[in-house]
């Protein structure tokens, strides 16, 4: 995100100011670890200290931990959740783990844990650690503890490993003993099922050594880059045949720390306007190069940037990462990881525009996503269609008509879809997850938008991040920042959208006149969902009037001078008549919401008269 804070301080400052969010708190945590990469064992030893501030209320007296490699032994529940008997099986993940042989395993060994120097008993249950400490840690007290560890590499499977289909050597994500949170609602120890992660912000100094021939990149600044080179120096630096060095690096205000190595990697970089330096890390063949060596990516870059910080808010961080590695692609902070073998420019830069806006939505504004993933995928596929539509050239006034004839085809009315508010973790199956989180998440902006207008939209998303950045922003946060922005009461439109399975439709039931100055539309709500609607009106002249039409909940309405008040309309009511001061042999035309704002699911009904059906 932009200019490296202060260390603790402005983990301090984050907590202790709180701005609006009277009562809020989270913990702080400083991760200390050394790290030694076996690469012939496919080993990775580890030593950890950890300082845990107790920002609650609450005396903690043990804690949770995140063994996430676990999970890459045949019978875990991820594998499990893989297999599920659905319709929507996980086929990326499959019967893979099922498969893997013993040396391709991945797990996590603990072999020691000290709370405050002396050694506790704890148990692990597949992807967590659970410890009975010492003694509490008390409300405003810091306490610290001590672990040392070996981590077996698995096979790339899911999003982490070694040996990645692209040929990158190591990805390491999710790859330490991390801190589970504990917040308003206590513990969250979540089972790593492939699915989504929380954590707390903190300050991470990561040590690692490894054979001198590995080039490194991830999260965090490297903080000897003239021992290193690599790359991260203008000056190069020779290292013996057979040498290991010690690569350190350092992040603040972060709530995960990933990291990669190859010893093939290219690794280039540059500073943007704002002061926010880019690295790239790619392999070099010819699908890698024909992206990140394309005449354009440096600049699209810079554009993305310039664009995400005008509409979103500032980047915070001081530099940024696109690494190839992993599977798929996926976000970490300061960084990410992605395949990237595409099939052209464009399509392979629109994942670098997603993964890129999760710095936003889960690195800077940091949701629990196990609960919360429509404010995380959602407005992150949000942020990505409207600057490609940008970058593209494409330019249409709204970005995300893909999202919208997907909810009208194939999720308004299926069997199968579940509330938006359903957790990660509880999907039945991987697609209605993604349905879930990335069309409902995405398309909660897009009607948003179109209820507030783009003036107060644009307020709302600036403003939820600057007052809830690097902390944890819950859905009722963004609600009331966007009733505060746009003066209109607003939680009848979350709870229809994320909370239940309702879809809006409003259709023109019938179009009539006096013949002498007024005609009369009246509109039906075929839909089980309540919404404002806008309608134009367009007349045998060419020029138009649009009308907007409040439901009577909002207690307001969009405030664009080119728009006349209608209504409003009550929700208890299924249909609504609209005056038009103009007889009806004075109307060429009459379209409902024409700027396709909300996901209305069947917009055949929506003009007037009905388009000639061609033979």
């Amino acid at each position: 995100m932009k200019k490296f804070f202060p260390l603790a301080l402005s983990i301090a400052l984050g907590i202790g100011s709180a701005s609006a969010q009277t009562g809020y708190w989270q913990q702080s945590l400083r991760y200390q670890m050394d790290l030694d990469l076996d690469h012939n064992q496919h080993r990775l030893e580890g030593k950890m200290r950890l300082e845990y501030t107790n920002n609650s209320p609450d005396a903690l007296d043990e804690i949770f931990m995140h063994l996430y490699w676990n999970a890459f032994q045949p019978g875990s529940m991820m594998s499990n959740m893989a297999n599920i008997p659905t319709q929507f099986k996980d086929k990326a993940i499959g019967t893979k783990i099922e498969e893997l042989k013993p040396h391709e395993e991945g797990e996590h060994i603990v072999r020691v844990v000290k709370h405050n120097g002396r050694e506790v008993a704890f148990d692990v249950q597949q992807t967590i650690l659970h410890a009975r400490l010492n003694e509490p840690i008390a409300p405003g007290s810091t306490h610290v503890f001590e672990l040392e560890y070996t981590t077996r590499i698995p096979i790339v499977i899911e999003r982490a490993g070694r040996n990645n289909k692209e040929g990158v050597d190591y990805s390491f994500t999710q790859w330490y003993p991390k801190m589970c949170v504990y917040d308003r609602d206590g513990w969250h120890p979540d089972l790593y099922v492939a699915r989504e992660f929380y954590g707390d912000f903190g300050r991470f100094e990561v040590n690692i050594t490894a054979d001198a021939g590995f080039v490194l990149g991830g999260t965090g600044l490297l903080q000897n880059p003239a021992e290193i080179g690599h790359g991260y120096s203008d000056t190069p630096v020779k290292h013996k045949k057979k040498s290991r060095i010690t690569w350190r690096f350092a992040a603040d205000n972060v709530h995960d720390f990933a990291w990669t190595a190859d010893r093939d990697y290219r690794h280039q970089r540059f500073t943007l306007p704002s002061g926010t330096e880019i690295h790239y890390f790619y392999l070099p063949d010819a699908k890698s190069t024909m992206m990140y060596e394309n005449e354009r990516f440096r600049a699209d870059i810079a554009a993305y940037f310039a664009f995400m910080n005008e509409r979103f808010g500032p980047y915070l961080w001081p530099q940024f990462s696109v690494i190839q590695g992993g599977e798929g692609a996926m976000e970490y902070p300061m960084a990410t990881l992605m395949e990237s073998h595409g099939d052209n420019y464009l399509g392979t830069f629109s994942v670098v525009a997603h993964e890129g806006s999760h710095m936003w939505f889960y690195g800077m504004l940091a949701t629990d996503e196990q609960r919360y993933h429509w404010m995380d995928e959602g407005f992150t596929s949000f942020a990505e269609d409207e600057v490609m539509n940008v970058l593209s050239g494409d330019n249409k006034p709204n970005a995300h008509e893909g999202y919208l004839g997907t909810f009208a085809k194939r999720a308004a009315k299926a069997a199968w879809r579940e509330p938006a508010s359903t957790p990660a973790n509880y999907f039945d199956g991987k697609f209605p997850y993604q349905m879930a989180a990335y069309m409902m998440g995405s398309l909660y902006l897009v009607q948003l938008r179109g209820i507030v207008g783009d003036e107060a939209f644009w307020r709302i998303m600036r403003r939820y991040h600057a007052e809830w950045s690097f902390k944890h922003p819950r859905p009722e946060d963004f609600v009331r920042i966007a009733e505060r922005e746009s003066g209109m009461v607003l939680d009848w439109y979350h709870d229809q959208w994320i909370n239940t399975t309702k879809y809006p439709d409003v259709g023109i039931d019938s179009v009539w006149s006096d013949n002498v100055a007024l005609t009369y539309l009246r509109l039906e709500r075929r839909g089980s969902m309540a919404m404002p609607v806008d309608v134009r009106v367009t007349y045998e002249s060419g020029a138009s009037m649009t009308y907007t039409i409040p439901l009577l909940e909002q207690q307001g309405h969009k405030t664009d001078p080119l728009l006349v008040l209608a209504g409003p309309w009550n929700f208890t009511q299924k249909t609504f008549t609209l005056t038009i001061e103009t007889p009806l042999k004075g109307i060429r035309s009459i379209e409902v919401d024409p700027g396709h704002w909300t996901a209305d699911v069947n917009r055949d009904d929506n003009v007037w008269p009905k388009p000639a059906v061609s033979n």
